[in-house]
């Protein structure tokens, strides 16, 4: 699902109702990271509760995510392909209530044998864990799997987890790690290549 540049517009409103300043360096900054994160970082720029702006990012983002949430152009063909030949799961830095929203936009929600959020584990990304619960929910040893990430953190999260991964940036700010690169999930090459898979 494209919920990145939601996350994004939801931390530009946020900075806004807090008094913020949002350039594109804090942009960058928080791109990838969980409200856990974020909304300590900006009380503390605004001299506010924590709890307060994490609660804020996470209403501000359901709102916008069930109002627009779309998947990534090629995200139902590729999950199609992929989970007729191996198991699938979402590892998402994203609230628990989020994820499930944003999966329910989907048309392609069953695809996925396991779902894990950022909330069910210990740390968020970039920091291994919620790509290794996703593994173990699989039955998988995480060195024998991949990973599609968006965001630098993301990418960092999957390599520390000894995936292979493959980028696809949504953000020109974003240059994640990554052993391949694709300009999009609707890729005829990606297609062909995962038809390919035995």
């Amino acid at each position: 699902m494209d919920t990145e540049s939601l996350w994004i517009q939801t931390q530009r409103i946020v900075c806004g109702q807090l008094g913020v300043h949002f350039d594109a360096d804090l942009q960058h900054q928080l791109i990838g990271h969980p409200a856990s994160h974020i909304g300590p970082m900006l009380a503390e720029r605004a001299g506010t509760d924590p709890d307060d702006a994490i609660k804020q990012l996470l209403d501000v983002n359901e709102l916008l995510v069930r109002e627009s949430a779309r998947p990534m152009p090629g995200a139902g063909e590729l999950v199609e392909a992929m989970g007729a030949k191996v198991p699938l799961a979402v590892a998402s830095n994203s609230a628990r209530r989020i994820l499930d929203v944003a999966l329910g936009r989907s048309t392609f929600e069953a695809g996925f044998a396991a779902t894990v959020s950022a909330e069910q584990v210990a740390r968020p990304k970039p920091a291994p864990d919620v790509y290794l619960a996703a593994a173990e929910a699989l039955g998988l040893d995480a060195r024998k799997c991949l990973a599609f990430e968006d965001s630098e953190a993301g990418a960092k999260a999957a390599v520390a987890a000894g995936m292979a991964v493959i980028a696809v940036p949504q953000a020109a700010s974003q240059r994640p790690i990554a052993h391949a690169f694709c300009g999009s999930l609707a890729s005829g090459e990606l297609l062909a290549w995962v038809a390919a898979w035995e």
